[in-house]
This record gives structure tokens, sequence and C-alpha cells, in this order.
């Protein structure tokens, strides 16, 4: 008998890696676990947003924070996808910002395609990157 998670390996992995790198901040590895023509949709701005946005997206929350790590993280395994929920814990000199989030992913050959992100806007309000 096949084992019925084995094609769960590798999105659980690449989802592992993905939210590993964003948590401790060496952002430039991003662009080794995202596949070429990737894109990151949000819920807050409906926007598509390529490998290049995101890592300068996330450069930008990271360097205006104080701390940045995700909690109460849960992951699921659907054959070519993951789902990951979790919290984000955000703290800048200015405010903490508590992001309840649910993530969705598409994997092939073992990087990420796409994500769909979906954030407490009432939680997150204007997030640092966005702030002028």
């Amino acid at each position: 008998m096949s084992d019925p998670w084995a094609s769960a390996k590798a999105p659980l992995d690449a989802c592992e890696k993905l939210f590993s790198i964003c948590e401790t901040g060496d952002l430039d590895d991003l662009r080794g676990v995202l596949a070429h023509g990737a894109v990151v949709w949000h819920n807050t701005d409906e926007m598509l947003v390529d490998v290049e946005g995101t890592v300068r997206t996330l450069k930008a929350i990271r360097g205006a924070a104080s701390e940045f790590r995700y909690v109460d993280v849960n992951r699921e395994p659907p054959p070519t996808s993951f789902v990951q929920q979790h919290t984000l814990i955000v703290k800048t000199p200015n405010r903490s910002i508590r992001d309840v989030c649910c993530c969705i992913g598409w994997v092939k050959d073992g990087r990420v395609t796409r994500i769909d992100a979906y954030h407490d806007s009432a939680a997150t309000g204007v997030m640092p990157h966005r702030q002028k």
C-alpha cells in the first residue's frame, strides 16, 4: 500500500522553508524557494506581487520590526499545495501588530508558484512598508 502522505512532503517542505526564511530574515533566500514567475496575492489590496516585490516588501516590514515571528502555526497538505494558518507578531517602535492569517500556496517541482494570503485587515491596518 502506498503512503497517502508521500505527495504532501514537497509542498509541506516548501511551506516550512518559505516561512522559516521570512521569520529568520535572510530574505534573499526567498528567490530559491519561490519559482520563477511566482506571485503573491493579498486580500487586503487584491494585487499580485512578483518575487522581487515580495522580497522588497518583506525587507521593508522586517527593517521596521523589532520582532517578527509566527505563532499558532497549523499546516495542512493538499496534494500539490499547502495551507498554513498562523498568527504573525510584528513589533515596530510605533506599534504592535497581531495578524491572524491564512495562506494557501501552490508548489511545483518543490518551489512555490503562488501564494494567496488572507490577512486580518482590521488588525494590520497600514503596514510599515505602506506608510509614507
